[in-house]
Formats: C-alpha cells, sequence, structure tokens
C-alpha cells in the first residue's frame, strides 16, 4: 500500500508573526476625598462670676418712745404755725426797728449838721498838731462809717426779729447778737442823747424776746 503522504506543515503559521498582546491601561487615579469643612472653633466660654452674698441687711433702730416732756413740745411745736405768735414778739420787734430807726435818724441829724460838728472838733483840737483839713476829713469818715453801721443794724434788726415772730431759734439768736452789740455801742462808745435812746428801746425789745411767753412759742433745739 502505498504510503501516506505527511500531512502538509502549515507554512503560513509558522512564517506569521506572534500576535502582539495589547498592553493595558492604565487603571484611573483615584479622584482625592472632599475635604471635611472645617468645625467651627467652640466659643470660648465666659467665666462664671463668683457669687457674692448679700449682707443681711442693716436692722433698723428700734423707736425710742419719747418721754412726756418731749412729746409735749413737739405737739406745741407743730401747732406754732396755727396759732398766731405771741403779743410779746410782735411788740420786741416794734422795739428792735424803733431801735434802729433812731439811731439812723440821729446819724442822718449829724451828716446835716456835719459843718458845725467839724467846727466844734477844730476848736477842741488848738492844741493839737492836726489841720482843719485833717480834722474834717476824719469827722467826715467817722460819720459816714457810723451812718452805714446804723443802716446795717436796722435793716439786720428789722428782717431777724420779724423771723423770730415766725418761731425761728436761729433768727433769735442773730437779733440778740446784733442787739447787744447796739448796745455796748451806744452806752460805751457813743455816749449821746439819742444814741442811748436807741440802746434803751433794744434793751426792751432783748427783754420782751427772751420772755416767759415768747420762750414757749419757740420748738425745742433738736425739733428747729
Amino acid at each position: 500500500m502505498p504510503a501516506e503522504a505527511a500531512p502538509e506543515e502549515d507554512t503560513t503559521s509558522s512564517l506569521a508573526p506572534d500576535p502582539v498582546e495589547p498592553e493595558p491601561e492604565p487603571a484611573p487615579e483615584p479622584e482625592p476625598a472632599p475635604k471635611a469643612e472645617a468645625a467651627p472653633k467652640a466659643e470660648p466660654k465666659a467665666k462664671a462670676k463668683p457669687k457674692v452674698e448679700k449682707a443681711p441687711p442693716i436692722p433698723a433702730d428700734e423707736p425710742v418712745m419719747p418721754t412726756a416732756r418731749e412729746a409735749a413740745a413737739r405737739a406745741r411745736a407743730k401747732r406754732r404755725f396755727e396759732e398766731p405768735p405771741p403779743r410779746t414778739l410782735r411788740i420786741s420787734l416794734y422795739f428792735f426797728v424803733a431801735s434802729g430807726l433812731i439811731w439812723l435818724a440821729s446819724m442822718a441829724l449829724s451828716l446835716y449838721y456835719k459843718q458845725d460838728l467839724i467846727n466844734a472838733q477844730i476848736e477842741a483840737s488848738k492844741d493839737t498838731d492836726l489841720t482843719p483839713d485833717q480834722i474834717a476829713n476824719g469827722v467826715t469818715q467817722i460819720l459816714w462809717i457810723v451812718t452805714i453801721a446804723a443802716l446795717t443794724f436796722t435793716v439786720f434788726l428789722g428782717l431777724f426779729g420779724y423771723k423770730a415772730t415766725e418761731g425761728t431759734r436761729r433768727a433769735r439768736t442773730l437779733v440778740t447778737i446784733f442787739g447787744v452789740v447796739l448796745v455796748l455801742f451806744h452806752l460805751l462808745l457813743n455816749g449821746t442823747p439819742p444814741g442811748i435812746l436807741s440802746a434803751m428801746f433794744c434793751i426792751v425789745g432783748l427783754a420782751l424776746l427772751w420772755s416767759p411767753t415768747a420762750r414757749k412759742y419757740f420748738p425745742p433745739r433738736e425739733l428747729r
């Protein structure tokens, strides 16, 4: 039997180039994860203020019960505005005003007769070294100073004497001081008849101001 022909080799397969494997595609880069939003900063906590304990209230002073004499004085002081002032207080005001007016009127007359006073003083000072002009100037200055003082005392005696009729203790004290000064001036320094008369009127006014009837009208010292 004829020998079987050997199978023909496939020359095309041996000459064909080896198939090229496709290169693998690069893997996609992973997307970056979104950044988390920054958390808001926590505000610092306010420091707690230390608690201050309140001091206990000061106990009120217990009212002191006034004595019967003080209660009567308080009641009398409250009624003094409803009652008219005593007659002695009103009369004392008239005497104070009259005392000041007498002094002021005497000084007005002295200014009117100033030249006569200057001439009399020049006659009495002949043995001195003072000139007539110096004597005239001195007499004029003294007259004006005393006249201003008389006007001031008249106003103050009338003002404080009127306030004293309303029961004001301070006014009574002031009118007493001015009255004593007026009396001492006229009795010790002035010595003229009008000055003596002014001092006498003022003394009567002071006596009426401090009479028992007038003193009851004024409130106690602690109620003024």
